[in-house]
């Protein structure tokens, strides 16, 4: 979003060239509709506060309560195909944030050769949908991380309910044997009374993979789409502790967060190999796929995925704690510095990221692939955050 979206723009795409005189002449399209009504969201919010302090100010809280409403939302979009354009920058209903955020400050122990300060914050953020525009119940957010699935909605927005949901089928393992019917030349046929994955019901096998009907039409298909995953936390928070004994001082700081799932698109790719390729390894979780032999698993056999849209089998926990910060330094005496001039010289070395507690089999749960408030939580070949150690010094004359 830029603060001239409100005008249309123009290109001159090599595609839409043409011959005049044996050369080729440029050819200038329109690119994007104007929207000469577009402007900024407002935004009311009512705060309320409480600060408090206990033991000489050794212990101290401070809590806040907001909500926030947001009018004339700016959003990219969806247009009727008439028009000929695909989406243009337009206000939009409005929405909801409320929460609380909480601190605590305190100083357990302070001695003369020895001090312990600690510091724990945690926020509460519930966001709902109040409106849109048009008519609509909802709206869908695609991820173009591949053109095969650009069009195939991944998150869903509606009224009543928070941003950032995911949105797909209900994954209900795989079609066993018992699935089917055998014909008399060794065909499987499935059964009558078991719904299809959205593929034709005689090309379903043994070990496909399989959803829930959720409508209760035989079919899955759009209309079996429901809430699969929650892609915004429901709290974070954090908790920082600063020691100092003599000369040494350690600083050790976690954080977290909790109630969110991820969407790890990368399993779609590396267990199961969703487009066939020869040339994609996979996961070693790969050789637990169902085979004649191995029918007691979930994950789907060879060849045995059939999209059509996202499903719950790659939504996962994100919720985690990780240690984000650890830290330890040494002061020199003063004793010793005095001859050489120097005031004060401190040694330390120093980690960032150094663990992480996480149910999440991805390589980091603190991952959004496509930032954006309506996609939370996508994970397509994210960088992990690194771990890294640092030494260093620092001196004051």
């Amino acid at each position: 979003m830029n603060d001239f979206a409100y005008l249309s723009t123009f290109g001159l795409p090599l595609g839409n060239t043409y011959v005049f005189n044996n050369n080729y002449q440029s050819s200038t399209i329109p690119l994007t509709i104007s929207n000469p009504d577009l402007k900024w969201e407002t935004t009311a919010q009512l705060n309320a506060g409480i600060d408090l302090s206990f033991f000489r100010n050794r212990l101290s809280l401070t809590a806040d309560i907001y909500k926030k409403k947001t009018n004339d939302l700016l959003l990219n979009a969806a247009m009727p195909t008439s028009t000929g354009y695909t989406a243009a920058y337009k206000n939009i209903g409005s929405m909801q944030n409320q929460g609380l955020e909480l601190t605590i400050n305190a100083v357990p122990v302070q001695r003369k050769n020895f001090t312990w300060n600690t510091s724990f914050n945690i926020s509460f953020n519930q966001s709902k949908v109040l409106s849109l525009t048009e008519g609509q119940e909802a709206i869908t957010s695609a991820i173009a991380w591949d053109n095969n699935w650009s069009s195939l909605p991944a998150y869903i927005s509606k009224i009543g309910m928070p941003l950032g949901n995911m949105y797909g089928y209900i994954w209900d393992g795989v079609y066993q044997y018992s699935d089917f019917n055998k014909t008399t030349n060794g065909t499987y046929i499935l059964k009558d009374n078991m719904p299809t994955n959205g593929n034709t019901r005689g090309n379903i096998k043994p070990g496909d993979i399989r959803y829930r009907d959720l409508n209760g039409d035989g079919v899955v298909n759009a209309s079996d789409y429901t809430v699969i995953g929650r892609g915004l936390p429901i709290h974070t928070g954090g908790f920082n502790n600063s020691f100092t004994y003599k000369q040494f001082d350690l600083n050790v700081f976690f954080q977290w967060s909790y109630g969110n799932d991820l969407l790890n698109v990368n399993r779609l790719l590396f267990e199961g190999n969703i487009f066939n390729r020869t040339y994609f390894n996979q996961f070693a979780s790969y050789e637990k796929r169902w085979t004649p032999t191995n029918t007691s698993t979930d994950l789907y056999r060879t060849n045995g995925f059939y999209g059509g849209g996202y499903s719950s089998r790659t939504v996962e926990d994100g919720s985690f704690l990780r240690l984000k910060t650890l830290a330890l330094g040494y002061s020199l005496p003063a004793s010793l510095l005095k001859r050489a001039k120097i005031n004060r010289l401190r040694l330390y070395a120093a980690a960032q990221n150094v663990f992480t507690w996480t149910k999440y089999s991805g390589m980091d749960p603190e991952v959004n692939t496509y930032n954006s408030v309506l996609t939370p939580g996508f994970d397509y070949s994210a960088y992990p955050r690194a771990r890294t150690i640092t030494f260093g010094a620092n001196v004051s004359f």
